[in-house]
């Protein structure tokens, strides 16, 4: 238990350091520090509540199913972060064309760069806290590839 108390107080702050690659050198050349802190600020404050009311369940369920392999947080991880944004972007696609069929195609097309950047910076950032998460929540033996 203490251990999983420390991953839900520790585990979100690795969406700093991958949105500070992500993100870094463009926020440093357009906006400097004050535009780097705009993206890291409200990704912290995001990122806490999603790690209790979405990746502690997660976490519980992997437990539960003797999936705690690195590699299935980072999957699982990635997914919980990308799906919800890829289907924002479908929603926001569908409103956009006006719920036309013959408009989605050029719709999704004209939002279909911004919609992949989201879904990847989303995944890319769930699945760093959800690898950190595992790191500090489930007891490994001394190798690490457990």
């Amino acid at each position: 238990m203490t251990r999983t108390l420390a991953a839900i107080a520790i585990a979100p702050l690795a969406v700093v350091p991958a949105l500070a690659v992500l993100f870094g050198p463009w926020a440093l050349t357009t906006g400097g520090t004050r535009s780097l802190m705009g993206i890291l600020g409200p990704a912290l404050v995001v990122t806490y509540p999603a790690t209790i009311l979405f990746g502690l369940p997660m976490h519980l369920a992997l437990v539960r199913q003797r999936c705690t392999r690195w590699r299935d947080y980072a999957i699982t991880g990635a997914l919980l972060g990308a799906v919800p944004v890829a289907g924002y972007v479908l929603v926001a696609v569908m409103f956009d064309a006006k719920f036309q069929i013959a408009a989605i195609g050029s719709t999704l097309a004209k939002n279909a760069t911004w919609g992949g950047i989201g879904v990847l910076v989303f995944g890319l950032c769930s699945a760093a806290v959800a690898i950190t998460f595992r790191a500090l929540a489930i007891r490994q033996p001394d190798n690490l590839t457990a």
